[in-house]
């Protein structure tokens, strides 16, 4: 008798399990009438029945923009057998006297000197307090190219420090430095492109101030310059004021996208750092929605796609983030799948890296809006690898698996041959 109260205690309790398990898939069929009903079982079992994060995975999601910043290594200038020995605030008073003389070369003294002390941070800050940035201002203008240089470096270095960024600008120094990237030599671009890096990194106003001086143009120019490190210092320049929305668009239209992926496809084995610094810039000015909807016009795909193989890490992931953002816009969705970027994105949402993952899941809730890219992404991608991203990741890596779930659902059959 005991084993068959057991049984039917059994069957009562399956069945009533079963009649709230259906309640639940009622549910959620009825806040999401456009998902199959077997996705849904599916999402609901992998989350042990819990609707709550059921529900939250399936709500449509607008991932986060996120824009890429960088400040380049301070510079230094040489030593100097005149440069003062101490580094005392004094000694500081005497380089703004040597900076105020007529005699070109106690000027160099005083610029190189200058350079040198705004490697630390101590030095920096001992620097600003003694009244130098009005002295670096008047070096800047000197009529010895060797001093304008080694201001433009002591500007590089000062830059490094968060509060003497916006100093700088207050102080004068960005038209006599904008003006010094017009000149023709090769050495003071770069690190005129350095200095405007490093004053641009995470300053609203200073981006702004940069490109309304009229800074972007020499950038851009510095791209196809035959200097490595000029070309580097330049896209590391317009990745930083690639930052600001006001100018993203702008440095598209001035023609940056094509010299720049011209040095990132040209970039030999070793030089990561001028792809990442590429594909930095890439992704933040494909923020911008104007950008999105003209971007692919320059041909930037074979290269983006390049950048998602590339062995480094940061490289990968850079670009899989301005290939999500370039998703966002539905006219570039079509093509992004038919010129080959699923196979790499693929890839990326399997490399194991949460970072990089979470950017190849962006792009493909984007990509899997689209009609006509559904079934390829639920062929090549797998519906069961969606499943297990939601069942395992972090939860925005989850919350963007079951949004790609979402979309592919209106797929018939896709859930029953993949699940």
């Amino acid at each position: 008798m005991g084993g068959l109260l057991s049984r039917r205690r059994d069957k009562k309790t399956a069945k009533a399990a079963e009649e709230e398990q259906k309640k639940k898939v009622d549910l959620l069929c009825q806040m999401f009438p456009m998902l199959d009903k077997d996705m849904i079982v599916t999402v609901l079992d992998a989350n042990e029945g819990d609707v709550e994060r059921t529900m939250e995975m399936f709500m449509p999601v607008s991932p986060d923009k996120m824009e890429e910043h960088q400040k380049r290594p301070p510079s230094r200038a040489g030593e100097h057998p005149e440069r003062p020995s101490s580094s005392s605030s004094k000694d500081i008073e005497e380089l703004i006297l040597w900076a105020a003389s007529t005699d070109l070369d106690v000027q160099f003294q005083a610029a190189r000197s200058f350079a040198d002390l705004a490697i630390t941070e101590e030095q920096r800050v001992r620097i600003v307090r003694a009244g130098g940035l009005q002295s670096l201002v008047c070096l800047l203008q000197s009529q010895k190219t060797e001093v304008q240089r080694c201001a433009v470096i002591a500007i590089a270095n000062l830059a490094l420090d968060d509060i003497i960024q916006g100093q700088l600008n207050e102080a004068g120094v960005l038209p006599p430095l904008i003006q010094l990237a017009f000149c023709q030599d090769d050495e003071m671009q770069g690190h005129v492109a350095r200095a405007l890096a490093n004053m641009a990194f995470c300053h609203e106003k200073n981006e702004t101030d940069i490109v309304a001086l009229g800074g972007l143009e020499p950038l851009v120019s510095f791209i196809s310059s035959p200097e490595h490190e000029t070309r580097l210092e330049a896209v590391a320049a317009l990745a930083n004021l690639a930052r600001n929305q006001n100018n993203q668009q702008k440095i598209v239209e001035i023609g940056a996208l094509e010299p720049m992926m011209a040095a990132m496809k040209s970039s030999h084995e070793g030089n990561e750092e001028m792809i990442r610094q590429a594909a930095r810039c890439l992704a933040n000015v494909s923020l911008n929605p104007e950008n999105q909807k003209h971007i692919l016009d320059v041909g930037i795909i074979r290269a983006l796609v390049a950048a998602l193989r590339h062995k480094d890490e940061e490289v990968r992931r850079l670009a899989a983030m301005a290939a999500a953002n370039i998703a966002v816009y539905e006219g570039n969705q079509v093509q992004m799948v038919t010129d080959g970027v699923l196979p790499p994105i693929n890839d990326l949402l399997k490399s194991g890296n949460e970072a990089i993952e979470l950017q190849a899941a962006r792009c493909l809730a984007y990509l899997s809006q689209h009609e006509d890219n559904k079934v390829q992404i639920a062929r090549d991608v797998g519906i069961a690898h969606f499943i297990q991203l939601a069942r395992s990741r972090t939860q925005d890596v989850q919350i963007l698996a079951a949004t790609c779930l979402a979309n592919l659902s209106s797929v018939r059959g896709v859930s029953a041959s993949w699940g």
